[in-house]
């Protein structure tokens, strides 16, 4: 069973983006096991100097579990032109560890239009060397229902793409 884990780019409760990773772990199917990330709003602002030989628990815990998952899912929506802080903390919390290198990464930029955070997520994810399988869906809360299914069909059509690519990462690990 290859192990997945989820990552929220959004610190709302319910979110569109909890949707689209609830809609993405569905069609996965079996073989998968989808655990999400807590919340990275509980993430401490990077400080360089924390993470000198002994970083946070927290980010310890964070380190090591990228490690584990075979894959990584990341859904998250643009906020002034850009990823939200909360995922970019998150993010610069790795750097240091390589814990994306090598890693499929599905980095799905969900908002209402996105196109500022979904070259930037590609970017970050390029400089940590993850490998990625990107997706912009633009008014992506008119697209998914409150039971995560995905109601537009050219937008799960070009979704299954992603997946199958994002898998295909997976397997050729």
């Amino acid at each position: 069973m290859k192990k997945i884990l989820a990552i929220s780019g959004s610190t709302k409760a319910i979110s569109t983006n909890a949707l689209y990773i609830t809609a993405i772990s569905r069609l996965l199917g079996g073989g998968f096991e989808v655990t999400n990330f807590p919340c990275i709003a509980d993430i401490q602002h990077f400080n360089p100097d924390l993470d000198q030989g002994n970083p946070p628990q927290i980010i310890e815990e964070l380190r090591s579990i990228i490690k584990k998952a075979d894959g990584i899912i990341i859904s998250t929506p643009e906020y002034a032109m850009g990823l939200p802080g909360t995922l970019k903390n998150l993010l610069d919390w790795t750097v240091s560890s390589a814990s994306f290198s090598g890693k499929p990464v599905l980095a799905l930029v969900a908002s209402t239009q996105g196109e500022k955070a979904y070259q930037s997520i590609i970017d970050i994810l390029t400089v940590i060397e993850a490998r990625v399988s990107p997706q912009l869906i633009s008014f992506a809360k008119a697209k998914i229902n409150n039971d995560a299914a995905i109601t537009d069909e050219e937008t799960l059509t070009a979704l299954k793409c992603t997946i199958d690519s994002f898998v295909a990462s997976m397997e050729n690990g």
